[in-house]
């Protein structure tokens, strides 16, 4: 009897020092995990290369006569962007990218039609000193999730700002009262300065490639575009002063980027863009003693984009 009681309290005294021991060495201990990490991010910075073209219709007092065509056509966008997307494990995430530069070359068409004028009128200028800037901002959650693909939804705003200058003016139809005898490219003529708004609703797909290549594809709707802008003919007196132009309309946006990790965090891209953008509103003639006049405006900007980007760990 005596024996046995010695030997349960040899073993009470083991379990006794097991359970107090380290963590460790204890099996039945489940060591607490590091929580999943809540926020992932990546910046990118991106080099555009496009051409941008813009088309105005001004009318007369309704739209059943076309007064005038200004089409400034031929430009070349060089800009600089900077991108970047902050996702969280629920699925939700923000992304935008800001950029500006330079707008190149180009030149401007300045019709004018009968019966407001007669002849027909056809002048060109040169354009020099332009810029654009621009801003997109998203926020949205992902559809589908999977390993290593990713589809998602999203609304988000766009601003676009670009200012054109117009040198010199040249008739090449058979008017002979306007640019009579040229005006040379060293002479201001017209600037047309311009802001674009609007809401952005899309989706957004990144899937895998073979190796290291994954390709991110993206489309957006414009369901309301907002326009803002002025004209300023410098050469004409009649117009005193910048005229004032606005309108709403729509628009869509379309982007490709086809990238290759070099490692988890690093990767190099090129992708493709194409904006459309338009609107119907009044150029307000009333600001100089006459009235409003019906106006739409259409912009189209495409081109090719090399991105180099970094992703934050954990990957």
């Amino acid at each position: 009897m005596f024996k046995q009681e010695r030997r349960l309290g040899a073993i009470a005294a083991l379990v006794v020092a097991f359970l107090s021991g380290p963590a460790l060495a204890n099996p039945f201990i489940i060591e607490n995990q590091e929580p999943e990490q809540q926020f992932t991010s990546v910046f990118a910075l991106r080099y555009w290369y496009g051409f941008d073209s813009t088309r105005k219709d001004l009318y007369g007092l309704t739209r059943d006569t076309l007064n005038s065509r200004l089409t400034y056509d031929g430009m070349q966008t060089h800009s600089l962007e900077l991108f970047g997307r902050v996702d969280h494990i629920s699925g939700l995430f923000w992304k935008g990218y800001v950029g500006g530069g330079l707008l190149t070359q180009g030149h401007l068409q300045d019709e004018d039609f009968p019966p407001g004028i007669t002849p027909y009128s056809s002048t060109n200028s040169t354009l020099q000193n332009q810029a654009i800037g621009y801003i997109s901002t998203d926020f949205g959650g992902a559809l589908l999730r999977g390993s290593t693909f990713r589809v998602d939804a999203f609304v988000g705003y766009f601003y676009f700002h670009q200012r054109m200058k117009a040198f010199g003016c040249q008739q090449t139809a058979s008017n002979p009262l306007v640019c009579a005898g040229g005006v040379p490219d060293s002479v201001a003529a017209i600037v047309e300065d311009d802001t674009w708004q609007a809401l952005r609703v899309g989706l957004n797909a990144d899937v895998p490639l073979i190796d290291r290549f994954r390709l991110n594809l993206e489309g957006a709707w414009l369901p309301y575009v907002w326009f803002s802008g002025t004209d300023n003919h410098l050469l004409r007196p009649d117009l005193p002063i910048p005229i004032r132009e606005d309108g709403h309309g729509w628009g869509y946006q379309l982007e490709a980027i086809l990238s290759y990790h070099i490692d988890d965090a690093l990767s190099v891209g090129v992708g493709g863009r194409y904006w459309h953008m338009q609107s119907s509103g009044y150029s307000h003639f009333e600001d100089v003693g006459g009235v409003a006049q019906p106006l739409d405006f259409k912009l189209d900007i495409y081109g090719v984009f090399l991105q180099g980007s970094y992703r934050f760990p954990p990957f």
